[in-house]
């Protein structure tokens, strides 16, 4: 999965998504959510902590969304069904059909990014876009600075924090002692590095090199057409 062209790959999962989203059946989306955390827990280096953390807020997601389907299904409540739990109690639902569907999505979009995300570099990325799909180099660069500057804030907001527990300030996460400090470093940082592309010839419409080559293949067209061959058909048997 690594070795996929990113910019093609994140064709292919947009394409994906759209075709799951004309679509409500719970199996098939059951069996993307299952097939892309698969892939994603088999590809070599992926750290499986990150993944399940990161999977979080999807499974939140969804049990909201089950909830509220169920509750509020598109019936309006009239043809509810009753549910037993552990054998104790008794739950009214309006449509158990409507909670499945709209929780399987998620789980579905879920499987979906996180086999992208874990199994793609955000640099490999940006390169592909620009030599393939004909993204401008100052748009490029300019998401590569951003991705780029972002430790560097954190680092700031550290170092900030640290001078002043060591004046003996107490300060709070979000106190303005600490955020405007924080602020005008970045800022300054920013100001340095937009000096520093400017006078190393950053031009836009300058002919210029790239860090490497990214290519299709083969692999990549295969990708392409598994993916969403293997949806068309599962709107088709499932």
């Amino acid at each position: 999965m690594k070795k996929l062209n990113p910019g093609w790959k994140l064709l292919s999962l947009i394409l994906a998504s759209l075709l799951l989203s004309a679509t409500f059946r719970i199996r098939l989306n059951l069996v993307v959510a299952a097939v892309g955390l698969t892939v994603t827990l088999c590809t070599p280096g992926v750290d499986r902590r990150r993944l399940g953390l990161s999977m979080v807020p999807f499974l939140l997601a969804a049990f909201g969304m089950f909830t509220a389907g169920l509750w509020f299904g598109a019936d309006g409540g009239t043809g509810g069904v009753v549910i037993r739990v552990f054998g104790q109690g008794t739950l009214y639902a309006s449509n158990l059909t409507t909670a499945m569907q709209l929780s399987s999505r998620i789980l579905a979009y879920g499987g979906l990014g996180m086999l992208y995300a874990f199994t793609s570099s955000a640099f490999e990325l940006v390169m592909s876009l620009m030599q393939q799909f004909r993204l401008p180099p100052k748009f490029a660069y300019g998401i590569l600075a951003a991705c780029h500057f972002f430790p560097v804030v954190r680092e700031e907001y550290t170092i900030v924090g640290a001078a002043l527990k060591v004046r003996g300030i107490r300060t709070g996460p979000v106190s303005p002692r600490r955020l405007i400090p924080m602020l005008v470093q970045a800022l300054e940082r920013s100001g340095s590095l937009a000096m520093a592309m400017e006078s190393r010839g950053f031009e836009e419409g300058a002919p210029r090199s790239v860090a490497f080559p990214t290519r299709t293949g083969l692999a990549d067209l295969a990708f392409l057409a598994g993916v969403n061959g293997g949806i068309v058909l599962g709107l088709v048997f499932l």
